[in-house]
């Protein structure tokens, strides 16, 4: 008589990410890279990601299972535990009051789920959502986070959610892993106390670079047998579009954001810039966009350096944006990820750096690589000469360079591949329990 086989359990993984939006084409590419090498170890495996767009999540990840933010935001959303106790007190105390609150989540959910249920309910509150993030949570085997430049000051808020997430998954028993983090520049006191939290925690943290992020996770109590510097994620999914040879074309990626550091005005200047490279090196600009957000679109700037009429909004997909820069000899960029979508396929990058986050992001990128990576800042003086120069020397030397970049990109993806490879003796650890 045969035996019918045993049912074998598919992993449960809750996957957080940078870009619930799914509108910044960096973001995409790593999430799809993470989300592929699950995958590739267990393709039955249940996989709840965090979005706020259901239908673009289908789309550039189909078959994974949506996790909507509103039962974390109403878990998170301030005074749900004290109520009214805080006008009471003075103001100057508020602060502690919420990190109170914070761990009381943290350390006591179940108490906190029934307190915070009995109270909002009584208020009409629909506390479904709720629900259901704190029984994925509790019912994950694996919580994780993949790629992205957070931890740190300006994405506050995003960090401080994600970690507080993954702190109530470590409280539970659960392992928690992050990968193809850039980690600072941060001094936030409530940041830094959320790194310093769940960094030390982590069965495995991977880093894009090891300039800045390694010396940040180190500080931060992150235990050193645990992280790996694999480079970015994105990586894998850019080289696999590497063309036979490099193009003659100019890629141009800026950035108006308050992050970024650069201003509306500085753009008549970089784009004379541009214009006068292209002319005098015979190469035709082409739009390289990044993110697609409506507060800090990339085609908003791109539309200022190149004019309207050049740019094209159908290359709002992580792939039709790295075919795009494989046309390119260089690529001058203020984004990180049009740097790592050309440096990835052998095509050198200007940086074009104006806040300590952009600079912190170029300078690990041009460590990776071991050059290929020119860095211009925006607030040094005779910025404009240097630009000028910087893509000038890009281009010449752009074949020279070519051959150590795929080599580079080469020896990450195998850091990258191996790391995953961690990931599922994690995985498996807890199944066998």
């Amino acid at each position: 008589m045969q035996m019918d086989k045993p049912d074998i359990r598919r992993p449960k993984i809750l996957i957080d990410n940078s870009g619930y939006e799914l509108r910044n084409m960096g973001d995409v590419a790593m999430l799809v890279v993470a989300v592929q090498r699950i995958y590739e170890m267990y393709p039955d495996a249940d996989l709840h990601i965090f979005t706020t767009e259901v239908d673009r999540l289908k789309k550039f990840v189909p078959g994974v299972k949506p996790v909507t933010l509103k039962g974390r935001r109403t878990w998170g959303m301030a005074w749900n535990i004290l109520g009214g106790i805080h006008k009471l007190i003075p103001q100057q105390f508020h602060h502690d009051l919420l990190r109170l609150e914070q761990n009381i989540k943290i350390n006591r959910p179940l108490l906190a789920k029934r307190w915070i249920t009995f109270r909002l309910t009584k208020r009409g509150y629909d506390l479904s959502a709720m629900h259901q993030y704190l029984e994925l949570v509790e019912n994950a085997d694996i919580v994780i986070a993949t790629g992205g430049g957070f931890i740190t000051d300006p994405f506050q808020e995003h960090a401080m959610q994600l970690l507080q997430t993954m702190a109530i998954a470590k409280h539970q028993g659960k392992p928690i892993a992050m990968f193809g983090q850039g980690l600072g520049p941060a001094e936030s006191l409530d940041l830094l106390y959320w790194a310093k939290n769940i960094l030390p925690k982590l069965s495995l943290l991977t880093l894009r670079e090891q300039k800045n992020s390694l010396p940040f996770a180190l500080r931060a109590g992150a235990e050193k047998s645990c992280i790996q510097v694999t480079g970015d994620d994105a990586v894998t999914l850019a080289n696999s579009f590497t063309p036979e040879r490099l193009g003659r074309c100019i890629g141009v990626n800026l950035r108006v954001a308050t992050y970024s550091g650069v201003q509306q005005g500085q753009l008549n200047v970089i784009r004379n810039i541009f214009s006068q490279a292209g002319n005098e090196l015979d190469a035709k600009l082409v739009p390289v966009p990044i993110s697609f957000h409506d507060g800090d679109s990339d085609l908003a700037s791109l539309k200022v350096l190149l004019g309207e009429e050049n740019i094209d909004d159908s290359l709002d997909e992580a792939e039709n944006i790295i075919k795009q820069v494989g046309r390119c000899r260089i690529v001058v960029t203020g984004s990180y990820h049009a740097g790592v979508f050309a440096l990835s396929q052998g095509i050198s990058v200007v940086g074009v750096a104006s806040s300590d986050y952009y600079r912190h992001k170029f300078e690990g990128l041009a460590d990776q690589f071991g050059g290929g990576c020119f860095i211009v800042d925006v607030e040094k003086t005779g910025f404009a000469i240097q630009l000028l120069q910087a893509i000038k020397s890009a281009w010449d030397n752009a074949e020279l360079e070519r051959d150590r970049l795929l080599a580079a990109a080469s020896e990450q993806i195998q850091k990258a591949d191996s790391a995953y490879l961690e990931l599922k003796k994690i995985i498996e650890e807890v199944m066998e329990k």
